[in-house]
């Protein structure tokens, strides 16, 4: 399953603002950002608030969608709160895996901000975000994401690879949700937005940005790989041994 634990994050980290990733071939110079880079980054994907979303999502999703498994919901059956005691063992995991995760998004989105916006750019950026508008198309976003599907098939598939095409989908109907939920006045705010240089060079580099965030989250993490299997392992001998000693009840 690896770091589909952490899918969610994807669906506000997007949104805002492009995220670059590494990709293989001939070495890059890695130019540190410039500190207006960055507290752009942080400002637009906010730290917390993506940690909380996907530890939302993971919650909601978790269960549901093991047992979606007729295997796995047949152990489920046989172990009550089998699957239960796998979710709250690796939750801890989840965070602070998204924490790191969310930690070098930033870095490469104030690094791609430097490279490919203006100082005027960044300005007009960092204002609407600050504005009220602004922070509550963040707040939206996130309370909009559902990773629901996308985590169903994650669980399914050994292979799975989240996919350019199903974050701008999901991207789409939060902002559809998003949008349903401003005020006029917020409406008209969002529009003249929408007008400014910085954003039109945003929408432009979405197709590009959204495959680059996509080949970021299937990226291996062999070490986050290993715990999970450490700590999930563990909780399902506690369990079973929990069920053994109690007889069953």
């Amino acid at each position: 399953m690896g770091r589909s634990f952490w899918l969610a994050a994807a669906l506000l980290a997007a949104a805002p603002l492009p995220v670059t990733a590494q990709t293989s071939g001939a070495k890059q110079e890695i130019k540190a950002p410039s500190a207006e880079a960055i507290a752009l980054a942080r400002l637009m994907s906010p730290r917390d608030l993506l940690i909380e979303m996907e530890v939302r999502e993971f919650d909601k999703n978790f269960v549901s969608s093991l047992r979606a498994d007729p295997d796995v919901k047949s152990l489920d059956d046989e172990y009550p709160g089998l699957i239960e005691a796998m979710h709250k063992a690796s939750r801890g995991l989840v965070a602070e895996a998204t924490a790191r995760s969310v930690d070098k998004i930033h870095v490469s989105v104030s690094q791609l901000i430097d490279a490919n916006f203006t100082p005027a750019d960044i300005s007009e950026l960092s204002e609407f975000y600050r504005s009220p508008t602004g922070m509550k198309t963040i707040r939206q976003m996130a309370a909009n994401a559902d990773a629901s599907k996308i985590y169903e098939r994650a669980v399914q598939e050994d292979d799975f690879k989240l996919t350019a095409e199903q974050i701008s989908s999901q991207l789409d109907e939060n902002a559809r949700k998003t949008a349903a939920s401003f005020t006029p006045e917020e409406t008209t705010q969002m529009v003249l937005f929408m007008a400014k240089p910085s954003f039109i060079k945003l929408a432009k580099a979405q197709p590009d940005i959204q495959k680059l965030l996509a080949d970021e989250f299937n990226a291996p993490d062999p070490e986050f790989d290993k715990q999970i299997e450490t700590v999930m392992g563990a909780a399902v001998e506690q369990h079973l041994a929990s069920f053994e000693k109690s007889g069953g009840k």
